[in-house]
C-alpha cells in the first residue's frame, strides 16, 4: 500500500520527466540513481496491466496514471492538488474532463468472533440450573453401579461434557518413580450419564 500511494502522488512528475535507464533529471531537482523495471500491475489479485516503475532506496514508485487506469478511476492535476476518482469541480456541480464513474468502495462486514463454550472443571461438582443429575451424583452413580466406594485406589472424575452428557473417567494414579514423583494413569473405564436420566453407558 505504501508504494501505490507513493506511485499515486509522484507518478505524474516521474512519469513525465524520466528519461534515459538510470538517471531522473527535472528542473529544480537533484539527480538520483534509480532501477527502472517493468512489472506485472495487478488490484485485489486481478492483472490490469504492465507497468514500467522506478526502484529507489527500496521503494517502489508507479505512475499515477497506470494506478488511474487499472482502478477504473479519472485523475487529474488542479491546483496544485492531484485528484484520483471525483474532485470538487464534481462535486459542485461543475464540469468535469472526464466522463468515467467512480465505482462506489464495498463495506466489508467485519466477522464476528464466535462464542466459545468454556469446558467445565473436571474438579467442579456443581449442578448445572438445566441438568437434573449434578457432576458429583453422576460420579455417585458410577460408583454405585461398579462398586467403586469401598476402592482405595481407583478415582472417579467429571473428565468433561458432551450434550446432555457427563463424561465419567475411572482411573489409577501409577507412580513410576517414587523419587521424583513421576507416573502415569491407568484407565479403569469411561462412562456416560445422562444428565437428565442418570442413564450410565460404558464406552467400551
Amino acid at each position: 500500500m505504501k508504494d501505490k500511494v507513493k506511485g499515486l502522488v509522484l507518478g505524474i512528475t516521474i512519469g513525465s520527466l524520466l528519461t534515459g535507464t538510470g538517471v531522473a533529471m527535472a528542473a529544480n531537482t537533484t539527480s538520483i540513481q534509480v532501477a527502472f523495471k517493468q512489472v506485472g500491475l495487478y488490484i485485489d489479485q486481478v492483472k490490469k496491466s504492465d507497468a514500467n516503475v522506478i526502484i529507489y532506496k527500496g521503494t517502489t514508485y508507479v505512475p499515477a496514471r497506470t494506478m488511474s487506469n487499472a482502478m477504473s478511476k479519472d485523475i487529474r492535476l488542479s491546483n496544485n492538488n492531484l485528484y484520483i476518482g471525483s474532485n470538487q469541480a464534481n462535486s459542485t456541480g461543475s464540469s468535469s474532463s472526464s466522463n468515467s464513474t467512480t465505482t462506489p468502495t464495498p463495506t466489508i462486514p467485519t466477522p464476528s468472533v464466535p462464542t466459545v463454550p468454556t469446558t467445565p472443571n473436571s474438579n467442579s461438582n456443581t449442578a448445572t440450573s438445566t441438568s437434573a443429575v449434578s457432576r458429583a451424583q453422576a460420579i455417585q452413580l458410577v460408583k454405585d453401579k461398579y462398586k467403586l466406594n469401598g476402592s482405595s485406589y481407583l478415582l472417579t472424575d467429571v473428565d468433561h461434557e458432551e450434550d446432555d452428557m457427563y463424561v465419567v473417567h475411572v482411573y489409577e494414579d501409577v507412580v513410576d518413580d517414587e523419587a521424583t514423583g513421576e507416573g502415569h494413569t491407568s484407565t479403569y473405564g469411561w462412562y456416560y450419564v445422562n444428565k437428565n436420566t442418570g442413564e450410565i453407558t460404558s464406552m467400551f
